[in-house]
């Protein structure tokens, strides 16, 4: 079993002089899984890479649920928005697992992107993949049905963790039932339910926290409609 190419994040997308110039103006931390980073509201004093582990970014609806917008792991920018425009933060971030990070001061952080442009440059077009992102997840909200919703999410989930044999994909995943609801905007029922009609077709299987995914096109196409 092979594992897939690794999910190329901003540090790789910077460069690693620009990368080791950014690590110069930052410090390590490190967190257990649970622990809070930023927490929705509070005043950003800075930004963090992720350089180990994995992050849920999560806002609360308007029903009072969670609502998971994305996940990120090592090599990813996060927190940087509030940093730049001065507001409160958007949302919060959680650990799924222990991580460590690179946290970057405030202040330091806007003058490295003052006089690194071309991360400037990188930083927007991150901003608009993630833009893109969003506005996708908000139409399958809108439109996709629950069986949809869940494929649409153990397909991106397949392609960031998953592991390929030739014929099924096993997927490692950092994200509990209830992640995995909170990320498609559904019950934690309504994914356990979709789980299972995805059991009795044949389409995944599941051991504890691992999930195989026997036909990943087929999931995929469902995922579409």
């Amino acid at each position: 079993m092979t594992a897939p190419a690794p999910t190329e994040g901003f540090l790789d997308r910077i460069g690693p002089e620009r990368a080791a110039a950014l690590a110069a103006i930052g410090t390590r931390r490190g967190y257990p899984a649970g622990a809070i980073l930023f927490l929705e509201g509070d005043v950003a004093h800075e930004a963090v890479v992720v350089l180990s582990g994995e992050l849920k970014v999560v806002v609360g609806s308007t029903e009072g649920r969670d609502v998971v917008l994305d996940i990120y792991g090592p090599g990813e920018l996060i927190g940087e928005w509030s940093v730049i425009d001065g507001k409160t933060r958007a949302a919060t971030v959680t650990a799924l697992t222990d991580v460590e990070v690179l946290t970057l001061p405030a202040a330091p952080f806007r003058e490295f992107l003052d006089t690194h442009p071309a991360v400037r440059e990188a930083l927007l077009l991150d901003t608009i993949g993630r833009l893109r992102a969003q506005v996708r997840h908000q139409l399958e909200f809108g439109a996709g049905d629950a069986m949809g919703r869940v494929c649409a999410r153990l397909a991106e989930l397949a392609d960031r963790y998953g592991h390929f044999d030739g014929s099924t994909t096993v997927i490692h995943s950092p994200l509990s039932q209830a992640d995995l609801a909170a990320w498609t905007g559904l019950s934690r029922e309504a994914v356990v339910k979709a789980m299972r009609q995805l059991r009795t077709m044949g389409w995944i299987s599941n051991r504890g926290p691992d999930i195989t995914v026997h036909d990943i096109e087929r999931l995929r196409r469902r995922a579409t409609h």
